[in-house]
């Protein structure tokens, strides 16, 4: 498989050098404006199989040269084949799928990052791991799994499942989490139509884990 990451950030880049080991990856390479020694940069997305990215851009790009895409972004529609919802809120999402699969009622998913959802009125509060820490979070109201998420005031993220008095968290730098959220949704990638990361949540998390991903039991 011919891979091509949108990179306009440095940190974008994290998702490319992830896939440059992977088993049955041909080629990796990135299109956009950030700076990298050890991947290729391209000026065109012709002749790859599959576009990896954010948003609505990834979509496009795919598009134009009948790409395959993974994107972040939670979509019901896709021109092209697509894994979609590959975020940190997708990643927690699929942990409760995994939870869940064995019996256990999960109670809620949280996740925090840098930069993420504002606290405001009636915000609630949530507990992670340290060093994110207790911190106010805003409840979403679009997902049947009741999802809480935060903004971390460190450069750390965390996503947690709350089942009773158990579940399971993760906390990492940010821009690896989200990179391995985005890199292991390649093992999901469909013939045709979409699949959302936490429909096959064992799979997904396989890939995850394999990629340095770790996720401890809550007590």
């Amino acid at each position: 498989m011919r891979v091509l990451v949108l990179a306009d950030h440095d940190h974008d880049l994290r998702v490319a050098h992830i896939l440059n080991s992977e088993a049955g990856v041909e080629r990796v390479a990135y299109l956009g404006e950030a700076r990298s020694t050890v991947v290729e940069r391209v000026d065109s997305a012709n002749g790859f199989d599959l576009v990896v990215g954010h948003g609505a851009k990834s979509f496009e790009v795919a598009t134009e040269v009948g790409a395959a895409v993974i994107t972040a972004a939670e979509v019901d529609m896709s021109p092209v084949p697509a894994v979609v919802g590959a975020s940190l809120r997708g990643l927690g999402l699929a942990m409760a799928a995994r939870l869940e699969s064995t019996g256990v009622r999960v109670d809620r998913v949280a996740t925090a990052q840098p930069n993420g959802a504002s606290s405001k009125a009636g915000s609630e509060k949530v507990s992670f791991p340290r060093p994110v820490g207790r911190i106010d979070g805003v409840q979403l109201v679009d997902h049947p799994v009741r999802i809480v998420e935060s903004s971390s005031q460190t450069p750390w993220a965390a996503v947690m499942v709350e089942a009773g008095n158990t579940g399971q968290a993760v906390v990492d730098d940010y821009r690896f989490l989200e990179a391995v959220a985005l890199a292991a949704a390649i093992a999901l990638v469909p013939p045709a139509g979409i699949v959302r990361v936490w429909d096959s949540p064992q799979t997904y998390l396989a890939r995850a884990e394999a990629m340095g991903l770790v996720a401890a039991e809550r007590t």
